[in-house]
């Protein structure tokens, strides 16, 4: 897909990005309103039906992008869907690779609020990262928005746990992904918040231990930040960090497979150190700050 794609109603302004399951543009309506608009081969398995369904099932849930429409011809899917504002990945490049407490704390918070909500529906993320989470745009510029439901998976059916089993190949991204994954298990509730664990961590600090780790090939990449992950303590881990985020870990490697995670409990651990801490919940983040600053030195200049 090296050409912009034609689409009829929408001029496409630019390329936003590409991944495995298809590229998203930018693009225009004759009124002037932006969307997201996500291209896809045909030979890519319908992810796209995939994804408009899992939307469709979360109905009006706060925090994901609204699907207007599905567009086929013979070649691809096209998906017509709001246009958000940057990733969490690309804002924390933007705030030189470190968010402070009170920004992860905004983050965690809205995070856990979006996968409280996915898991309700019945599915799995699978790819928690910072790249799958965007600020919302105009007056919904403090939200925190879920993408990428490409690799959900149902994990209820006709009211009844999916079964245990370990010879699952790997699903998600090698960074964030929780221990178990990387060992063939297959995910559940407690895989997902488990990753969230792991990339506010990342935030606070800027990097993880296994971070950088390379192999010959994606199964011994895989093996080798699974050694790395197994033998980092959790203590270690979350060294100079509040306890709360040791506290959150540890309740997440305890959770059974099938057990149904206690969503309110992990919140009130990041609301709980966001009130201690003194902290005003003005939504004002650290990319706020930073853009502001550099307004200010251009005016200054």
């Amino acid at each position: 897909m090296s050409k912009l794609p034609n689409i009829e109603g929408y001029k496409i302004v630019k390329k936003l990005g590409s991944g495995s399951f298809g590229t998203v543009y930018k693009a225009q309506d004759k009124d002037g309103k932006f969307y997201a608009i996500k291209v896809e081969s045909k030979k890519q398995a319908n992810r796209l039906d995939h994804e408009k369904g899992i939307y469709d099932n979360l109905g009006t849930s706060v925090g994901f992008p609204q699907i207007y429409d599905i567009i086929k011809d013979r070649k691809h899917n096209t998906v017509i869907m709001d246009y958000l504002g940057p990733s969490l990945e690309d804002l924390f490049d933007f705030c030189g690779n470190k968010f402070s407490i009170k920004t992860v704390l905004m983050i965690g918070i809205q995070v856990l609020n979006r996968i409280e909500a996915l898991h309700n529906s019945g599915y799995l993320h699978r790819d928690i990262k910072p790249d799958n989470f965007l600020i919302g745009t105009t007056d919904k510029k403090s939200r925190i928005y879920m993408i990428d439901l490409g690799l959900s998976k149902r994990y209820m059916k006709d009211n009844k746990h999916i079964e245990y089993n370990t010879k699952k190949s790997f699903t998600g991204s090698f960074r964030y992904s929780s221990i178990r994954n990387h060992k063939g298990i297959e995910q559940s509730r407690r895989d997902d918040l488990e990753s969230i664990g792991y990339m506010l961590i990342f935030f606070v600090k800027g990097c993880l231990p296994w971070q950088g780790l390379k192999g010959s090939t994606k199964s011994k990449r895989s093996a080798n930040i699974l050694n790395v992950k197994n033998s980092t303590s959790l203590e270690d881990l979350c060294k100079d960090l509040p306890r709360e985020f040791l506290l959150y870990m540890k309740y997440c490697r305890l959770l059974r497979f099938p057990q149904q995670p206690d969503y309110v409990l992990l919140r009130d651990l990041l609301i709980n150190l966001f009130k201690s801490s003194n902290y005003k919940l003005d939504f004002i983040y650290d990319w706020n700050i930073v853009a502001k600053k550099k307004k200010n030195e251009i005016t200054s200049n």
